[in-house]
């Protein structure tokens, strides 16, 4: 069977000394030339015969006399027949062409034959399809070195399921994977076991020796400070306020309750979350106890009424 197209390297083709010399009519004459070979009875070739390859290239006498020698340069007299002349690149392409489609089809006999086999359950000699291949592959071409052939062997065909053999290798192979899957379970839960469990709310302390820097004298994420740190904190930085020892206190109990968190997020600073408790600690005093004095902010003057304004 012929192909019906072939493959166009335009790379190739626009980089040719012979096709960059070429003037525009002189392309279109010569890609007619090709398509009119790659459809002959004989893919590539053309009869060596000059008027007849000036009405197929459709030049004019003139232009065939100017433009032949670089045409037919492109077109050499085949060499096992005087009387036709080919292009050797596109005769290369149709024997490409044909050992692929060949050997695909030896491909597709030998699959036919591998799943006869598992259907019936019956193992056939592979000898015929062996012997099958080797007659029917075709030879390289003598002219030029195209893509080696692939060589296609048929897969050795398993005994049939329904054995006494094969049903007690079945056996076997489950016991042993079963086996194998139970000895791993164990390691990974012996591995789980042997792992210290991680403690909440600590910090898991770096292999490297140094000690973490603290921001602001806290312990940073998962070590919350003691009660007697927050009071002493409390002594220390705040003096003048006689209410900061009874708040580090509620301080203390409050943040330890909720996990030393801040909102949804773990708590980073824990003095700078005590100089806001301070700050905003009026704002949790119970009712009865003196008013909290509200924060000055700006007000407008309210506009004095006139009735004739919207009338």
């Amino acid at each position: 069977m012929k192909s019906p197209a072939f493959l166009l390297y335009t790379g190739d083709f626009l980089s040719s000394p012979d096709v960059q010399l070429m003037q525009a009519h002189e392309v279109g004459a010569y890609c007619l030339l090709l398509f009119n070979s790659w459809q002959s009875d004989r893919p590539g070739y053309l009869p060596d015969d000059e008027d007849r390859l000036r009405r197929v290239a459709r030049l004019s006498p003139t232009q065939w006399a100017e433009s032949r020698q670089l045409l037919l340069g492109k077109f050499p007299t085949a060499p096992d027949d005087p009387t036709r002349r080919h292009n050797p690149r596109l005769t290369a392409e149709a024997i490409k062409q044909q050992q692929h489609r060949e050997l695909k089809a030896l491909a597709g006999k030998a699959s036919a034959a591998k799943r006869a086999t598992q259907a019936t359950g019956v193992a056939q000699n592979s000898t015929g399809v062996q012997h099958l291949l080797a007659e029917n592959r075709p030879a390289p071409p003598a002219a030029e070195s195209l893509s080696t052939a692939v060589e296609i062997r048929p897969t050795p065909v398993a005994p049939p399921p329904n054995t006494r053999c094969q049903n007690g290798q079945q056996e076997g192979n489950l016991s042993l994977s079963i086996s194998r899957s139970s000895s791993l379970r164990s390691e990974r839960e012996a591995a789980a076991a042997a792992q210290p469990a991680p403690q909440l709310g600590r910090k898991v302390e770096k292999s490297s020796g140094s000690p973490s820097p603290r921001r602001g004298g806290g312990r940073g994420v998962g070590l919350p400070p003691t009660l007697a740190e927050v009071q002493a904190h409390a002594a220390t930085a705040h003096p003048a306020t006689p209410e900061a020892a009874a708040e580090a206190a509620a301080f203390h109990d409050h943040y330890q309750s909720n996990g030393w968190r801040v909102g949804k997020n773990p708590m980073t600073d824990w003095p700078a979350a005590f100089r806001n408790w301070l700050r905003r600690r009026s704002q949790f005093q119970p009712p009865g106890s003196a008013p909290a004095t509200p924060p000055a902010r700006a007000r407008t003057a309210p506009k004095p009424h006139d009735p004739t304004r919207y009338s």
